[in-house]
């Protein structure tokens, strides 16, 4: 029952009782007091009765009708005031920043159904300020990695330039040497710009899929190809059986398979002469499932979670702290713009496999 007819309900019958009590005290003092006055003596002694026994129960009546009256009041303030009390109350907690206050409410009326409402707006807003603290300090945490990805090189750069400018390098190889480092960390700054802009645009919605339809293998195996060229001494084991198509942009997906290649490559274990780098592919249901494994130093197990985030750093990961900590937050992104998925297990003998699946395309 709504609260209004809730309360009409109860004030109906409250004016039905009070009506009626005062009915049966009438009808009581008359048939108690006045009866026995019938007859003459009512008529000779009338004056007497109205004026003693009716006026005493008209103030028993209008007692009566005082406690009807607050009896309603009662109703009023049951079914009216104490809901909007509680809410008055949360809402003061709420602006005094206590979102943990929290709001009971009981029944099936109007004031039940805005409690409800009252306490779902609560909940959402706590989690939206959860959220809003989460990335606060996710934003921290990414100026403070970029700051110290960026001052790292340029601290390299300056001090060879000052190298140059000071006469240090006063031999043509040694300039050399010092001119190939200052290239080297400036394109390390350039590849973390590459990376920001990329990922900013991936987050935004902002990279359009150039797609075709390509044989995942032969794809595969002729980014392995190039990769190894770039790697002396690297001999990479592969099993990449053709025939198995996905729409993929080839730009995008080759930007994903080389970081890992490189990942693979840099984490290497400190007695690996030549890194270990497998390749293989199978299918799996409805999707082409790549898997990228190593003999590195692996990933703790508690970390496994973690790598996939932005800026996590390697040092704890993986014992060292080369790299921006963006590659497998933007091969993440990118695998899933695919409509596919990217996941990391652990090989029981060391290193990590990398496993991507695509959705096939139907012939």
């Amino acid at each position: 029952m709504s609260a209004r007819n809730r309360l009409i309900s109860g004030s109906l019958t409250a004016v039905f009782i009070i009506c009626a009590v005062n009915l049966a005290v009438c009808f009581a003092l008359f048939w108690f007091i006045a009866a026995p006055y019938l007859g003459e003596r009512l008529t000779v002694n009338g004056t007497h009765i109205a004026a003693r026994y009716f006026l005493l129960g008209g103030f028993i009546a209008f007692v009566l009708t005082g406690c009807g009256a607050m009896w309603i009041l009662s109703l009023t303030v049951r079914h009216v005031a104490a809901p909007m009390k509680k809410l008055k109350r949360a809402a003061q907690e709420i602006r005094d920043g206590n979102l943990d206050y929290e709001l009971v409410v009981t029944g099936h009326d109007e004031f039940t159904e805005l409690g409800l409402g009252f306490e779902q707006m609560r909940i959402r807003l706590k989690d939206s300020m959860h959220l809003q603290r989460k990335a606060e300090d996710s934003r921290l945490a990414m100026m403070a990695s970029i700051t110290h990805d960026l001052k790292t090189p340029i601290t390299s750069i300056m001090g060879y330039a000052d190298g140059i400018l000071d006469g240090v390098a006063d031999t043509p190889d040694k300039l050399y040497e010092y001119a190939a480092v200052i290239r080297k960390k400036a394109r390390s700054l350039q590849l973390l710009a590459d990376d920001l802009s990329l990922l900013s645009r991936l987050e935004n919605a902002q990279l359009p899929l150039d797609r075709f339809d390509t044989d995942m293998g032969e794809f595969a195996a002729e980014l392995l190809y190039e990769f190894s060229a770039e790697c002396p001494g690297l001999a990479p084991e592969s099993s990449l059986p053709p025939g198995l198509k996905v729409s993929v942009d080839r730009e995008k997906m080759a930007r994903v398979l080389y970081n890992l290649f490189q990942n693979s490559v840099k984490y290497k274990k400190p007695e690996q002469s030549v890194p270990i780098l497998r390749l293989s592919l199978a299918q799996n249901g409805s999707d082409a499932l790549l898997t990228v494994s190593d003999e590195g130093i692996g990933i703790a197990r508690n970390d496994l979670g973690n790598v996939f985030e932005q800026f996590y750093r390697a040092d704890t990961s993986r014992g060292q702290s080369s790299g921006s900590g963006l590659g497998l937050s933007i091969a993440r992104e990118l695998v899933q713009l695919h409509g596919g998925k990217i996941w990391i297990v652990n090989n029981h003998g060391g290193g990590i496999s990398v496993n991507i699946a695509l959705p096939l395309v139907m012939l």
